[in-house]
């Protein structure tokens, strides 16, 4: 939870381009299986500081409405034909959310490696009491100006940066900037760049607010031709890690009693009927649990015992989807994606085959993963051992995460 003196801000993650110096629209561009505008908003919002994120998208995209509807801290709109049209949108937008954060960001998707250190120094700033932050690079090229074919200035590249995003505002001084030049374009027509930044504090300023600067990063390169595209790729690769891990859970079967309404047991968070029950602290999914274990293994962050300990009544009768939600969330906060989430059951009786689709239906839902990332398989241990002898049922499970690196 933030604290409630805490500064916090909203953010405007613009992914409406046309792309038109690409050839395609790049924030759509996949990077191992997943889209850079989506990149983008994973490297950034976990972030402590970030409350609401509106997304930004043209209205030809493809919405995956199921997407925004599980995260309630996302929400989109649809953008304009010029990039100043659809940051006015999502302002817009911004005045009609309940709660508002006192700060606004503005991020292009194209820049979709976002180091926190970076966000770190904007929100120092801003303690500091500047009403507007920009990342900025030194230009460490000679820069001129030319007319025609013949340079007409050499400037002072120490007087000179490059400007970066995100950047961050003071809500009000940022609305006051884009309601200003709207209502000169309702009065005089469109007439140029002025209407159309590419950087949203050239308008700040013009309002008379001064903009600090904080050191950038390399890192948020923009993508606007192909090279840019082969080097986010490259960046990426370098950036993350595979790890996998395994869990593995047993338990045995128990007599159903006389308070039992029901004679289903869970596994992988479907209800299968069976002659016995489960005898566990919580609702016994093996399924589960073993992959919970896998999930804080690939995370170094022990097992599930150590976040649900047996010993605390809390846990008693527990679902297990509880526990494998909470699992994916601490996927979601280390900014990791998975791969796959493999699950194998063991047990002579019941019969798992006919329920593996159930059960990936569901993990995929609880899991909020498309099916190709979950596998369930079965099996017996050939009548051998407790499995062999209808004593209780295992699971193996095998998680694989992509796993940012260390900024440390």
């Amino acid at each position: 939870m933030k604290q409630k003196n805490e500064i916090t801000f909203d953010l405007i993650l613009l992914a409406a381009g046309k792309g038109e110096r690409m050839g395609f629209e790049k924030q759509f561009a996949p990077i191992n299986g997943q889209p850079i505008w989506q990149i983008a908003l994973e490297q950034i919002r976990y972030y402590p500081a970030c409350n609401t994120i509106i997304i930004v998208f043209p209205k030809t995209a493809p919405i995956d409405r199921a997407f925004f509807d599980k995260n309630s801290a996302l929400r989109w709109v649809y953008g304009g034909a010029l990039r100043s049209d659809s940051v006015w949108n999502a302002l817009q937008y911004y005045n009609t959310l309940s709660v508002k954060s006192p700060y606004i960001a503005i991020h292009d998707a194209a820049r979709p490696v976002v180091d926190h250190a970076v966000l770190d120094r904007m929100m120092d700033k801003i303690r500091e009491g500047e009403k507007a932050v920009i990342p900025t690079l030194n230009a460490s090229d000679t820069i001129k100006k030319y007319s025609g074919r013949h340079i007409t200035e050499t400037l002072n590249r120490d007087e000179l940066v490059l400007a970066q995003t995100p950047q961050l505002f003071e809500a009000d001084i940022i609305q006051t900037s884009y309601r200003n030049i709207f209502a000169k374009q309702t009065e005089n027509g469109r007439n140029g760049d002025e209407y159309n930044p590419s950087d949203d504090s050239s308008l700040v300023e013009a309002n008379g607010t001064k903009v600090a600067i904080v050191a950038g990063s390399p890192n948020l390169r923009k993508i606007t031709v192909k090279e840019d595209f082969d080097y986010l790729k490259h960046l990426l690769a370098q950036h993350f890690e595979t790890r996998t891990a395994m869990g593995y859970d047993v338990h045995k079967f128990r007599s159903w009693t006389t308070n039992d309404t029901s004679h289903n047991i869970k596994i992988c968070g479907v209800e299968v009927e069976h002659d016995y029950g489960i005898d566990a602290h919580s609702d016994g999914d093996v399924g589960i649990h073993a992959l919970c274990d896998a999930i804080f293994g690939c995370l170094a962050d022990g097992d599930i015992g150590s976040h649900f300990p047996p010993s605390d009544d809390k846990w008693k009768d527990a679902d297990s989807e509880f526990f494998l939600r909470y699992a994916m969330r601490k996927i979601q906060k280390a900014g990791a994606k998975v791969i796959l989430l493999d699950v194998t059951i063991i047990c002579e009786l019941p019969k798992i085959g006919p329920e593996t689709q159930r059960m990936k239906n569901r993990l995929a839902e609880m899991c909020n993963l498309p099916m190709n990332r979950i596998s369930i398989k079965a099996t017996t241990s050939e009548k051998l051992g407790f499995t062999g002898r209808k004593e209780g049922l295992s699971a193996f499970a095998t998680a694989t995460i992509s796993l940012p690196l260390s900024q440390e």
